[in-house]
């Protein structure tokens, strides 16, 4: 599954349908006498009405036709001018190339007293990107990537900085979760998309904020391992969160893998931290599967876009009003397995191949020797084994219940063991 295709999983089955709850849930707005009658907000800790009041505005790049063309003008918009002044900028230049790879190159400039400084020169073609990037009191801000729309005018650059803070004290952040688990052979691909929002006015510096994985992960990734606020890997225990949560909102990502081991059954447990808001947990499930989340709704049954089946349940903690437990348990049951019959006969395709490739190397003791030990009535029982597992693995894999690896290889051992087996039966009897 791609990060492109997770994203969408969060805005259909998780971030949309709470808007529409939290908007149903908002009470009508108040009369002017009401407004005047009702006393004024003590120094509490915020909370927010509408989980999604949190989106900010972000870095700012638009064309300044008063700017000379290949002019940057760079400007740190804060709301304490006297951080802002002698301020490190750095402008990234990225000129790209598919024959020779990109090459970077980086230009420093200081700030004025007004947080402005101007890079001129630049190049203005498509292939040349660029990246602002400021670090200030230990958080980074940076633009992300961008190019010159107009090649004979400038552009203005206005990036947001904030005071910035190791600690949650006086800081309101909230958290959801979606987890994503899609079956492949013999493993499950777990995709995991956490949603931070920082509804304060300073930027978070996360210190030991760890996710513990399940034991047996493996091929940990994480998406923008370069971004401001990111996903690190954290040994071998899991991933942790790095990096520049300013105020606002901000979707990471990370993928494992986790191995089934053969079982029809799999339980694993998901860490909740960070004052955790939702979770919704996304099952791609062969017609076998059942999931289950204790203290969840049961899993409810649709499809995805190419008809294959999809189960899903979640809870809203904020709704219900109850803080979150440590962790959720996650189980899966039912997942397919090879079934011994299977196992047979894959173990007789291996058998009957290797005589197959002992004859092809001239060694014809071994090709007599299996003959020699297979009477007509066990080849023929074998190979209606054979067509019979072939049938079922057809059918497994039409019905998702196997992947598309798993069902190319079987099936080239069974032809190929189908096939050895006819030409045995051909072979004249030896003395």
């Amino acid at each position: 599954m791609s990060y492109s295709r997770l994203k969408r999983y969060a805005l259909t089955f998780g971030l949309a349908a709470w808007t529409a709850t939290a908007a149903a849930q908002e009470p009508a707005p108040p009369s002017p006498a009401a407004r005047a009658a009702r006393p004024r907000p003590g120094g509490g800790t915020p909370v927010p009405n509408n989980p999604h009041g949190v989106k900010r505005q972000g870095p700012q790049i638009f064309p300044a036709p008063e700017l000379p063309a290949g002019e940057i003008e760079v400007r740190l918009n804060s709301k304490k001018l006297e951080g802002i002044e002698n301020q490190e900028v750095i402008l990234v230049d990225s000129k790209q190339s598919i024959e020779r790879g990109n090459v970077d190159s980086q230009l420093v400039g200081r700030t004025d007293e007004r947080g402005v400084v101007r890079f001129s020169g630049q190049a203005t073609e498509t292939d040349h990107v660029y990246d602002v990037q400021v670090s200030m009191n230990g958080a980074r801000y940076s633009t992300g990537q961008f190019q010159f729309r107009k090649q004979d005018a400038g552009l203005r650059v206005v990036l947001p900085v904030f005071e910035a803070s190791n600690t949650l004290d006086g800081m309101l952040v909230l958290t959801r979760s979606l987890i994503v688990m899609v079956p492949q052979d013999d493993l499950f691909v777990v995709d995991v998309l956490l949603r931070v929002e920082n509804y304060g006015e300073v930027a978070w510096l996360p210190e030991n904020v760890a996710f513990q994985l399940p034991d047996g992960f493996k091929a940990l990734t994480v998406k923008d391992p370069k971004a401001d606020a990111r996903f690190e890997p954290n040994g071998d225990e899991g991933v942790k969160l790095a990096g520049t949560l300013t105020p606002g909102q901000h979707d990471l990502m990370f993928r494992y893998h986790l191995p089934t081991d053969g079982k029809s059954e799999k339980t694993f447990r998901y860490p909740t931290s960070l004052n955790t808001g939702m979770v919704r947990v996304i099952l791609e499930s062969s017609p076998t599967m059942k999931l289950e989340v204790p203290g969840f709704p049961d899993a409810e049954e649709s499809r995805n876009n190419e008809g294959q089946r999809r189960l899903m349940t979640g809870r809203d903690f904020v709704s219900d009003k109850v803080h979150a437990p440590e962790d959720i348990e996650v189980k899966i049951t039912g997942i397919p397995t090879p079934p011994p019959g299977k196992m047979v006969a894959v173990g007789l395709a291996a058998a009957l191949a290797l005589g197959g490739l002992a004859q092809t190397l001239g060694r014809r003791r071994s090709s007599v020797s299996l003959r020699s030990d297979l009477s007509k009535e066990d080849r023929e029982r074998a190979g209606e084994l054979l067509l019979e597992e072939l049938i079922s693995l057809e059918q497994a894999f039409a019905q998702g219940a196997i992947g598309r690896k798993t069902h190319e290889q079987a099936k080239r051992q069974l032809l190929e063991a189908y096939a050895r087996l006819r030409a045995t039966d051909a072979e004249p009897a030896t003395a």
